[in-house]
């Protein structure tokens, strides 16, 4: 009996041992099938994105990007995601939405109340509006991930990452996947398109306003837009008529195709700068928006005087402007770079310097002081006017824009900016002459095209006729078509009345115009200085003449009271 327990216990340690080694290799081929199946996983994936689809990569810092997912937000497929991020505009992408407020105002008669029948009251229409305001329009876009979609009967995949190595203060720097089955990508070029189309088409004839800017400390400056406007007309800008027509054919002329040709020829460097220099309110960033808006032009904006920006900043900011486009810097007399250099040293402080040995010591060191203190100044962060001369005339200037610079004290700007190639037309801006004040005054005063109430369809047409289109057998009634006939013919009335009142009034303003310049001092006062003591009086020019003299001698008083003290 003992022999056989002696015998049986090599064979159980023996099993136990084998079924622990198995269990070990079970696990070892599990983990290794798992990761080789993971693997082939990946591999796979690969081979299907890299051979079988097409991707187009887009990345946070290029306007694509807004262009698509200011599209992405207005499909209706986005009310169907369950992941998405919601916002009251197009934006953390840094673009003004223009269409929100003509969606705010959608359905609201904007018309003084009191030119229709039906036209609701201020207290009405102003509860609206606000009312309106506290909702604004919610957008939504995709969120982090991968989404899927249809266009044009075909799917498409949308895979949106943010940048993991980017700084902890860099907000939504991310980029965009749109990817498509199959390795023709024309339906991704198709998207994109139309995405760009729709992103500039909604700011119509609008004037759209970029401004060259940082969004966060440390990062690089660059061009953001910021608002698009409605075109300035360049009639309103009051200015003599010849100095304008020589401002807007000069520009027409250089931009010109065969302008471009022409100094290609010559190896001339294709730019054009102009200064619009005058006192303050004399309509100099008037002109270059209107030009802009005449011409459809994009308008760049930017302050020299920023301490942020550097030289590296600039060149960058004038290396990505668009051929055709404007740069506006307003009041460069403000920024310390453009002002004259010249010598600083007085003769008369030569002959005062101390003598003996104690007061040298002192001047020495007060001497060393200043040096360590223009040193100081010297490093302090800002661009140089040798910087303003190379992006605006050097040998890596960009070429096809148009440069405007504005300032109130021409004699404060160093030579060297203003020498031709860098100002090629110098425009000065005076003040208000007989011509300019009616002109400004006929302005504000006659009835514009859009300033006429807005009148509803189912005013426009015949009374009820929107009903008879409703309703097919009216339309063939008798006396329905003598009610229609009729309306038709007291709206014709109404219309030459209108036109009529017009011309009135239009006549009226022209005799009112003439009396106004003949009380208003010519060439003592600006175009906004009048324009701001017509818009106090703007339903009543009867008022505004009367008023006149009042306002000139309280106006002389007011500048007589600056200027003594400022002496």
């Amino acid at each position: 009996m003992a022999e056989n327990t002696t015998a049986t216990s090599p064979t159980n340690s023996f099993s136990q041992t084998d079924t622990a080694i198995l269990d070990a290799l079970y696990v070892i081929l599990l983990a290794t099938f798992g990761a080789s199946f993971q693997y082939l996983i990946w591999y796979a994936k690969d081979i299907v994105e890299r051979y079988f689809m097409s991707t187009a990569e887009i990345r946070f810092d290029d306007e694509t990007f807004n262009y698509f997912m200011y599209w992405m937000s207005r499909q209706p497929n986005m009310s169907k995601t369950n992941r998405f991020v919601a916002g009251v505009k197009t934006s953390g992408y840094w673009s003004d939405d223009c269409s929100d407020d003509e969606d705010d105002e959608k359905g609201i008669e904007l018309d003084e109340p009191g030119c229709g029948e039906n036209e609701p009251s201020f207290e009405e229409y102003w509860a609206k509006l606000t009312g309106r305001d506290k909702y604004r329009t919610l957008r939504y876009t995709p969120s982090e991930g991968r989404h899927f979609f249809w266009y044009r009967g075909k799917p498409l995949m949308l895979e949106r990452q943010q940048q993991q190595q980017s700084p902890l203060w860099v907000m939504n720097n991310e980029t965009l996947y749109v990817s498509c089955i199959g390795r023709n990508p024309a339906i991704i070029k198709d998207l994109l398109n139309e995405a760009q189309q729709t992103y500039v088409e909604r700011d119509g004839n609008r004037t759209v306003i970029y401004r060259g800017q940082r969004l966060y400390t440390g990062q690089q400056f660059g061009w953001y837009r910021c608002m698009a406007r409605c075109p300035r007309p360049l009639s309103t800008v009051v200015l003599d008529q010849a100095q304008k027509d020589e401002f807007i054919s000069d520009i027409k002329e250089y931009l010109h195709p065969r302008t471009r040709r022409w100094y290609s020829n010559r190896g001339i460097p294709y730019r054009r700068g102009y200064l619009l220099h005058g006192p303050p309110g004399t309509g100099k960033t008037s002109l270059c928006f209107a030009a802009a808006g005449l011409l459809s032009l994009k308008l760049y904006l930017l302050n020299l005087d920023s301490k942020a920006l550097d030289e590296d900043n600039l060149a960058s900011l004038f290396h990505d402007l668009p051929r055709r486009c404007i740069v506006l810097l307003e009041d460069v007399d403000t920024a310390g770079v453009t002002h004259t250099r010249g010598k600083t040293t007085d003769s008369s402080k030569d002959k005062d310097k101390p003598t003996d040995s104690t007061d040298h010591t002192e001047a020495e060191e007060l001497e060393g002081k200043d040096k360590d203190k223009d040193k100081k100044e010297d490093k302090s962060p800002g661009i140089t006017l040798s910087a303003l001369l190379n992006v605006i005339d050097g040998v890596a200037a960009s070429e096809g824009r148009i440069l405007v610079m504005t300032t109130n004290h021409p004699e404060k700007l160093d030579a060297a900016l203003l020498r031709p190639g860098r100002v090629d037309l110098s425009i000065a801006f005076g003040r208000t002459t007989q011509a300019d004040i009616e002109e400004l005054f006929t302005s504000i005063y006659t009835t514009m095209e859009g300033d006429l109430p807005r009148a509803a369809a189912s005013r426009r047409l015949p009374n009820g006729a929107a009903k008879h289109l409703t309703n097919g057998s009216a339309n063939h009634n008798h006396e329905n078509g003598k009610v229609e006939y009729a309306e038709k013919r007291k709206q014709e009335e109404n219309d030459k009345e209108q036109k009529r009142r017009l011309h009135d009034l239009r006549v009226r303003i022209s005799k009112l115009a003439t009396d106004f310049s003949a009380i208003m001092p010519n060439g003592e006062f600006t175009a906004a200085e009048i324009q701001g003591y017509l818009l106090n009086h703007k339903d009543s020019p009867e008022a505004a003449i009367g008023g006149a003299d009042a306002w000139v001698q309280g106006l002389r008083e007011k500048k007589s009271a600056q200027d003594s003290i400022l002496a």
